[in-house]
């Protein structure tokens, strides 16, 4: 049996699967201050009732240190979470291989096996949620990185030009500007609330934005966008497209949807990798 755990920085999933790596039902908890470890721990037992762990996978935020199997200072979780060696504990606990991967490039792994970008050969993945994140697949496999860190600290808004500070250090930050978190310093309501269509038309545009740069960069079959802030697609959506149409030059630009695989999407990644 494998295991395989969403981290969050308001919300963790767990969930376990057999040989043919669907999960079963995700137990769900909020993401705790203290006791990280412990909380795992609780979540996995309750999920697996009894059965033995060959394999745990991690979906996790960056940036985290892959080799070490461990979480470095995520901007979005608490103190407790950072610098915390995830795969030796829950591997000690357990007697089985752990690994962590990008929270984002688990869900573009997803989306690219049986959602919205199934038959696409690369795939570019934002998720906008509580912060933002990014993940690529290409050929069926996640493309990594030196550090695992996250796309939503693209800066584009940067400080010598007034752009809003941001937890990771920088400045102008997408994550600043559109992730959930932001709406809510921003407009003084959480994204679920928001009803002004000129800040929906602002996130938008900032979305929009960082969509083109993943696609200059990325040059992609699909960009799929996902995340707890998309249940409002159709009031930034209009935006956002107007703004890939007028910031992207040199390439076609490719089909930019929502994805359709629910909040357990992380969890087919990570079993997708686990073992």
């Amino acid at each position: 049996m494998l295991g395989a755990i969403d981290v969050g920085g308001t919300k963790l999933l767990a969930a376990v699967a057999g040989d043919d790596r669907r999960p079963g039902a995700a137990v769900r908890r909020a993401t705790p201050a203290e006791r990280p470890v412990e909380t795992l721990v609780g979540m996995l037992d309750e999920a697996r009732r009894g059965e033995p762990l060959t394999g745990i996978a991690l979906a996790v935020p960056g940036p985290f240190d892959r080799a070490a199997g461990a979480l470095v200072n995520p901007p979005n979780m608490p103190p407790s979470w950072h610098h915390l060696a995830l795969a030796d504990r829950l591997g000690a606990r357990y007697g089985c291989p752990v690994l962590l991967e990008n929270d984002a490039n688990c869900a573009a792994l997803a989306e690219a096996r049986a959602g919205a970008a199934a038959g696409c050969r690369s795939v570019v993945y934002l998720t906008v949620s509580t912060g933002i994140g990014s993940g690529v697949v290409v050929d069926g496999a996640p493309v990594t990185g030196r550090h695992d860190t996250e796309g939503g600290h693209q800066v584009l808004w940067p400080s010598w030009l007034g752009g809003p500070a941001c937890h990771c250090g920088g400045h102008g930050c997408l994550e600043t500007l559109a992730s959930g978190l932001a709406i809510e310093r921003r407009f003084g309501v959480a994204a679920d609330r928001l009803e002004d269509p000129a800040a929906w038309e602002d996130v938008g545009r900032w979305l929009g934005l960082g969509v083109v740069n993943a696609i200059a960069l990325h040059d992609p079959d699909v960009v799929v966008l996902g995340g707890g802030v998309c249940q409002a697609w159709d009031r930034f959506w209009p935006s956002l497209s107007a703004t890939i149409d007028t910031a992207l030059f040199l390439q076609p630009r490719p089909p930019v949807v929502r994805a359709t695989l629910g909040e357990d999407r992380n969890l087919w990644g990570a079993l997708a990798l686990a073992g």
